[in-house]
């Protein structure tokens, strides 16, 4: 693993001021995101908390996109050696550190928020288990819209996907999409204009946040939002942060983590309303998927389920008892 160890004077700092000498905790929170992404608002919002629940006691500074330069694939790597004290991590970019963090990606599994909410009941202990060995420990999740896909055809049926020239955004939804009927590509995404003018690129594999901030609406006409798959950031902080707090501390972050959580949570199913209206406003048409395509969507999934607990066995039990209490 490489990472950047000169990290701002990153440390957990201890400060007597004053006659009262209450002890000042400074911690360094690292996320991948700009300021106007929804994720890292929730951040921001969620430290600023922090800080005035605690009278100051507690503050962390929240520094966006690659201010840290810790890497959006070592986030978990950075909290577990206290480069950063916190980190809001994409969990399936953290795969290759921890290859159980994938398995939200898998398509069919998770479907939506309230599916989401029982997945995480489901595999809540896994998750807790493998942070503590990391020695982190979650404070929240926040989920992602949905992706779907953008084409200047209409995909509608099993059939219309078939020949597809799509830009897939992981390997996982390259896997999809090539199991769907289409032809994935793999492609940059600042070149994805260029190609799909050229008529190389039928289109591109993505949310409704990241295709209205990009504008793909100025190059594709439809988009179907086919809710595949949804995957969370989750928010941690180093172990060894943690415990030096007070029970005071500790008892006050993590009810501000548990009652913020549910705010981070309607503030993503609002991000994928107010994109989904940039786009309709800039003339795109929402399409859905009937009968056909979704139940290959179904197969296409189930056989990615079984690839992916070849390679990752402890996740068999944990997804067929989440997809048993599901009905999937």
């Amino acid at each position: 693993m490489t990472m950047m160890t000169k990290i701002l004077g990153i440390s957990t700092a201890l400060s007597l001021t004053g006659a009262g000498a209450f002890a000042e905790t400074k911690w360094d929170m690292s996320t991948a995101w700009g300021a106007s992404n929804f994720h890292a608002e929730s951040a921001i919002a969620f430290a600023d908390a922090v800080r005035d629940a605690t009278d100051g006691s507690v503050d962390i500074t929240v520094h966006l996109s690659g201010e840290t330069g810790v890497k959006i694939t070592e986030k978990l790597a950075a909290v577990e050696t206290g480069i950063v004290q916190m980190a809001d991590m994409l969990l399936f970019l953290q795969a290759g550190e921890e290859p159980f963090l994938g398995v939200d990606t898998l398509p069919y599994l998770i479907q939506g928020q309230d599916e989401m909410t029982l997945w995480l009941e489901v595999a809540g202990p896994t998750y807790d288990a493998i942070f503590e060995r990391r020695n982190q420990k979650v404070l929240y999740y926040v989920p992602w819209p949905s992706p779907g896909v953008y084409t200047n055809n209409p995909v509608v049926s099993a059939d219309d996907m078939t020949g597809q020239r799509i830009r897939a955004f992981n390997a996982t939804s390259f896997t999809f999409l090539e199991k769907m009927g289409a032809a994935p590509v793999e492609l940059p995404f600042e070149e994805l204009a260029t190609a799909v003018a050229a008529g190389t690129v039928d289109g591109a594999a993505t949310s409704t946040s990241t295709g209205a901030n990009s504008k793909l609406y100025q190059f594709t006409e439809h988009f179907n939002p086919l809710n595949w798959s949804m995957s969370p950031d989750a928010v941690t902080v180093n172990l060894d942060a943690w415990n030096a707090l007070s029970d005071e501390e500790r008892a006050t972050i993590q009810g501000l983590a548990d009652s913020m959580e549910a705010d981070f949570w309607a503030a993503s199913a609002a991000e994928d309303e107010a994109k989904t209206a940039v786009l309709v406003e800039n003339g795109m048409t929402i399409s859905g998927a009937d009968d056909t395509l979704t139940a290959k969507m179904a197969e296409a999934g189930k056989v990615m389920w079984a690839d992916f607990f070849a390679t990752v066995p402890e996740a068999q039990a944990v997804v067929e008892a989440y997809a048993e209490t599901a009905g999937k």
